[in-house]
């Protein structure tokens, strides 16, 4: 990609929230994800959920969403496949940081290429390594790092939205996900019970202390705490 055409495309990422450069010129939204759509530097892709947060927010109606378009009348096969894993990352970086506002329209659009059913089925497919912060491989181009995306969504989008009551249920919900990336629904139960100095059953306080008490141990230890943080910078 030309040093040219590339310091465009941050320009006009700017006026869409992924603030790299001074804004210039503003162009349509969804020409700006599309351009994104191309790259290959995964420093530029994981600019376009925070595009699309940002155009969602305006809460105009997207080219996109007319009702007879559809994916593959404006992508190649690549750059439709790289649009439908993208929706797909952006719904659940909606999801994991409350912007639930958004997710039916992003739904919509992922059913325009792939039908309700294959909407939903995909959605699960990521759903898992998302979560776990795992790479996520948009095509046999290109892989992300969740972890980089949720940080950049938050940085660039999430701080953007609603007030502190806002950003404090969003913070809760982000809590509760990242929670059972380590901890079962039951084990979830027992940490909240605890928290609240309730008692535990005979059976609870055993499973807790021989179980959850462990992971808990664990995960307070500052030495694998900064383990943890220096892989997830590499």
């Amino acid at each position: 990609m030309k040093t040219a055409d590339k310091n465009q495309l941050m320009d006009q990422l700017a006026e869409y929230g992924y603030e790299l450069m001074r804004p210039k010129s503003l162009e349509p939204g969804e020409e700006v994800l599309t351009r994104l759509l191309r790259q290959d530097d995964p420093r530029l892709l994981e600019a376009f959920p925070v595009v699309l947060a940002n155009l969602l927010r305006e809460k105009k109606l997207l080219e996109w969403e007319r009702k007879n378009w559809r994916p593959s009348q404006d992508f190649s096969k690549k750059a439709e496949q790289r649009f439908l894993v993208m929706l797909t990352l952006s719904y659940l970086l909606f999801e994991l940081f409350g912007m639930v506002e958004y997710s039916p329209r992003v739904f919509s659009l992922l059913a325009k290429g792939l039908t309700a059913k294959g909407a939903g089925k995909f959605l699960e497919q990521f759903r898992e390594p998302f979560l776990k912060s795992e790479s996520l491989k948009t095509d046999h181009h290109l892989e992300l790092s969740a972890e980089r995306l949720k940080n950049n969504f938050r940085n660039y989008a999430v701080r953007q939205e609603g007030g502190e009551e806002v950003q404090k249920k969003r913070r809760a919900l982000e809590l509760e996900l990242l929670l059972s990336e380590l901890f079962t629904s039951r084990q979830k139960e027992l940490l909240k019970k605890r928290l609240e100095g309730k008692a535990f059953t005979k059976t609870e306080r055993e499973y807790f202390y021989r179980v959850v008490s462990k992971r808990l141990r664990a995960m307070a230890n500052e030495d694998l705490h900064q383990m943890a943080r220096d892989l997830v910078m590499k």
